[in-house]
């Protein structure tokens, strides 16, 4: 999704305006890996901070029951 690829390219501002204009915060992959959890793989505080702020699912799973924090 756009928000996927905001998160794992680190495009703040982007990732902002996506969900300002109602992009699926807990919409995964094919692997069920969410923007959360992208945000985390790439180590981005400022990303985290905006994901979780607007409500992003920090306990969701994905395929392999890993959530974010599995990958922090």
């Amino acid at each position: 999704t756009p928000l996927l690829y905001s998160c794992s390219s680190e495009n703040e501002k982007m990732v902002s305006f996506l969900i300002e204009n109602g992009a699926d915060l807990n919409k995964g992959n094919k692997y069920g890996n969410t923007p959360l959890m992208m945000a985390c793989i790439r180590r981005n505080a400022k990303i985290l901070e905006i994901l979780i702020g607007k409500g992003a699912n920090v306990n969701k799973e994905n395929k392999h029951g890993n959530t974010p924090l599995s990958f922090a």
